[in-house]
């Protein structure tokens, strides 16, 4: 994708027909930590997203190769 980064994506809440959906997605430049649940067409209240193993800010932005999870605050280990 032109203008755009990859990330390491897991999602703990269901996406695209899965419990659990684990791949790679190309976002924009330029997406926030905040931003990505609404893109990825997710919106439950609430969520956690941690980005390379630790909670993000929602501006924190997402860099190329980041590794970043999606779940609900109680299902955090």
């Amino acid at each position: 994708m032109a203008g755009g980064v990859t990330i390491h994506l897991e999602v703990y809440v269901p996406l695209r027909g899965a419990r659990r959906w684990t791949g790679t997605e190309s976002v924009p430049a330029g997406t926030t930590a905040g931003e990505l649940p609404g893109l990825l067409g997710l919106d439950e209240p609430e969520l956690a997203v941690l980005v390379n193993g630790r909670y993000a800010p929602p501006g924190r932005l997402l860099e190329e190769g980041d590794r970043v999870a999606i779940l609900r605050p109680s299902e955090g280990g």
